[in-house]
């Protein structure tokens, strides 16, 4: 046959797709546009704001996946459920970099809010350690504790290392409740923190994390698998279509939409979590985006958690 030879998709170490064209060469393998030409113009009457609210009958209701199975109940309190998130997008994100695979909301509720120390708190802190601390010699010089913990990270030596991480990563300026973390787990065990410091931990690990070298490159290669599309990501979006992407192809974590109150509503492991402005927060609703890797940003005033099709309260 005198036809092309079919190119056959693959995946990169970052779980991109690739082909191998004719030649042999890799090539970032663009997706399909997840949405019909009827859809894109359905979107694109709304951009132009040619919709009214006669019109809106014809928009087909988003299909929420069922309830997780057993959950609701959150370990972690309401006001550091922000926080939660954020280290949940991190480290969805970057999975396959930290060599955790895919981290679920609520194992890491567990693991930083529950009455034992999981499995799950131990992997993603020796994760985030080894990303963000190298055992050099000058390290075994200055901090010979340290480093040698860093060299045998294991269930007995990783708190110990994680104190010593904390204190660095504050650079001198650590907080009173980052001091009690470190002093928490100088002299007890992890699961003995309360969770407002092992969220506090964590968040300040993932922050760090977002800014690493390594991980800032992986953004980059994702952002050139996005130039290899030649359709428009604005509609997919706003149809819900991009929130469904596995979250290591993903830019940023991009929520479904909001409403007139200013509330966003993420969609995550089968809950819909609603955000709404408080005091704290600044006039725009700050998202969790994984392209800005800036120490503070996060999700403030996650106020409600319902599950997927129940009704939401005014």
């Amino acid at each position: 046959a005198a036809g092309k030879e079919e190119e056959e998709e693959d995946e990169d170490e970052d779980g991109l797709p690739i082909v191998r064209n004719e030649d042999g060469e890799v090539e970032y393998a663009p997706q399909p546009a997840p949405y019909d030409s009827a859809e894109l113009a359905e979107v694109q009457s709304l951009l132009r704001g040619e919709d009214t609210a006669d019109d809106a009958s014809r928009w087909k209701p988003l299909a929420l996946p069922p309830p997780p199975q057993g959950g609701g109940a959150r370990r972690v309190p309401a006001p550091l459920l922000g926080d939660l998130l954020y280290v949940a997008g991190v480290l969805r994100a970057f999975g396959r970099q930290l060599g955790l695979g895919e981290v679920r909301v609520d194992a890491l509720d567990a693991a930083l809010g529950g009455g034992a120390t999981t499995a799950l708190a131990m992997r993603l802190h020796v994760s985030l350690l080894r990303l963000l601390f190298e055992p050099s010699a000058a390290l075994a010089r200055s901090h010979p504790a340290f480093c040698h913990a860093l060299r045998n990270l294991s269930a007995l030596t990783w708190a110990e290392a994680l104190a010593e991480a904390l204190l660095r990563l504050a650079d001198g300026q650590a907080t009173a409740e980052l001091a009690l973390a470190v002093r928490g787990l100088r002299s007890g065990e992890y699961h003995t923190l309360p969770p407002e410091r092992r969220v506090l931990a964590a968040r300040l690990l993932a922050e760090r994390a977002a800014e690493h070298p390594s991980l800032r490159a992986s953004l980059e290669r994702r952002a050139e698998w996005y130039e290899a599309h030649d359709w428009a990501w604005e509609p997919a979006m706003l149809l819900g279509r991009l929130q469904c992407w596995p979250p290591h192809r993903l830019l940023r974590w991009e929520p479904l939409g909001r409403d007139r109150h200013g509330r966003v509503y993420w969609l995550l492991d089968g809950y819909l979590w609603v955000q709404r402005r408080d005091a704290s927060a600044t006039d725009e609703a700050a998202d969790p985006s994984l392209s800005g890797g800036r120490p503070g940003a996060g999700v403030p005033g996650v106020a409600t958690v319902r599950y997927g099709g129940e009704d939401l309260q005014a």
